[in-house]
């Protein structure tokens, strides 16, 4: 359920990490840039101005389901190809 403690309470950390994170970042010398990180996603369908855990699990499924099917589907490649 949305208000269960759990995800508060992991979704809280995450916050605090990305945030301490951040800021242990800081600034690069002389330049004025701010360093930070991100979280890459590879469908690029999401762009939020902050990711929350949320966010975090489901690219993190959906890395690990493309990564299954990858593997799969080059394993069906290699058995055809040994096959020839």
């Amino acid at each position: 359920s949305p208000g269960h403690p759990s995800r508060a309470l992991y979704g809280n950390l995450f916050d605090v990490l990305v945030a301490r994170i951040n800021l242990s970042l800081g600034q690069q010398k002389g330049t004025g840039r701010t360093r930070n990180i991100s979280i890459l996603d590879i469908f690029g369908f999401e762009h939020f101005k902050t990711n929350h855990f949320e966010q975090f699990c489901i690219n993190y499924a959906n890395e690990k389901l493309q990564g299954h099917f990858n593997e799969f589907n080059f394993s069906l490649e290699i058995q055809e190809y040994q096959r020839e």
